[in-house]
């Protein structure tokens, strides 16, 4: 799992237009999702003006469908991955709560990386 973080920090140092990462806002997390899962992560507050990005990368043979929500539920940003990372950054254009939502469209359940950066 340590290449995997790594992998997601190059990731995030791209899409954040930077080489060093804001290690304190910075948020990773390992876990499992099973098959047809859902799995959501909530409380995401970004001040407007704020950048984001989320990355996920499974292990195994799924689909993993990567999406971002206000608190509305209106949606932001979504992707769809398979056998590799997925990432969706966004703009904040208001003060407001987020919550990113990954759903695992396989018959296969997988473990995953999950990494958030704020900018």
């Amino acid at each position: 799992m340590k290449f995997r973080a790594i992998a997601l920090a190059m990731v995030f140092a791209s899409l954040m237009g930077t080489a060093p990462l804001h290690a304190d806002k910075m948020q990773t997390e390992s876990d499992h999702l099973n098959a047809y899962g859902t799995v959501t992560y909530r409380g995401i507050h970004l001040n407007g003006g704020e950048n984001a990005a989320v990355a996920v990368s499974g292990l195994g043979n799924t689909s993993i469908r990567l999406s971002v929500h206000d608190d509305n539920d209106n949606l932001i940003a979504q992707t769809t991955c398979r056998y590799s990372t997925c990432t969706v950054s966004w703009v904040a254009h208001w003060n407001a709560n987020f919550y990113v939502r990954l759903e695992n469209l396989s018959a296969s359940s997988t473990d995953f990386g999950f990494a958030m950066d704020r900018g």
